[in-house]
């Protein structure tokens, strides 16, 4: 039986205690494995999430805020939510975003709900701020530590929804590179592969020669 990605009022998510996390991590791979979890949302072509790295406070280029993830349900029985993500990967990183709450706040009013995003849960300790949700690693992905609370989110300004958009935009130009890149990369090494297999399979036909010769 599959589980959702988030909890419904009939099926809530299971929380699943992450193991201990000796890697260090970037926020790029904290991005990365973002992206995955949302994917594995998704059923065939039916895209589930829309997601934007790094959305802007502001559509004007003098916004001083910037949110590291953002995912926007495309699905009716999700209720269309939109999730924001905070990102830390040190426990130095996590105390100075505690001592400025309003760098938060001023994404957090519009999400339906708000997520901190770490590799290691002892990164947070007892801080986690109330209406915050957490997720973590464990067994190799990310996890829910603890469930983020719906919240009750504002109206959505002209200004903040067009920064959303362009960061959606964006992030899809970045992650449609990296798809090409390794793709291009894959395509190399097949024909690195079939050239190869082509100079053993004449040498087999050479030494077959040879052995009947004799």
């Amino acid at each position: 039986m599959s589980i959702p990605l988030f909890g419904t009022p009939d099926a809530p998510v299971p929380v699943i205690e992450p193991v201990a996390v000796p890697v260090k991590y970037t926020e790029r791979d904290m991005l990365d494995a973002l992206h995955a979890r949302y994917s594995q949302a998704s059923q065939g072509q039916s895209v589930r999430w829309a997601c934007a790295e790094h959305v802007r406070s502001h559509a004007s280029f003098d916004a001083k805020r910037t949110c590291d993830f953002m995912a926007q349900d495309l699905w009716l029985s999700g209720k269309l939510e939109l999730h924001g993500h905070e990102v830390k990967v040190t426990r130095s990183d996590w105390l100075r975003e505690l001592a400025d709450p309003s760098k938060a706040e001023e994404f957090r009013r519009f999400c339906d709900r708000w997520w901190l995003v770490v590799p290691d849960p002892s990164i947070v300790r007892a801080d986690l701020p109330t209406g915050w949700g957490l997720i973590a690693f464990g067994r190799g992905r990310l996890v829910v530590v603890k469930q983020a609370p719906r919240l009750t989110p504002e109206t959505h300004p002209p200004t903040f929804r067009a920064a959303l958009l362009r960061a959606t935009a964006k992030t899809n130009a970045r992650r449609g590179s990296v798809v090409a890149q390794i793709k291009a990369e894959a395509d190399r090494w097949q024909q690195r592969y079939e050239s190869v297999a082509g100079v053993l399979a004449k040498r087999e036909r050479e030494l077959s020669e040879l052995r009947s010769v004799r």
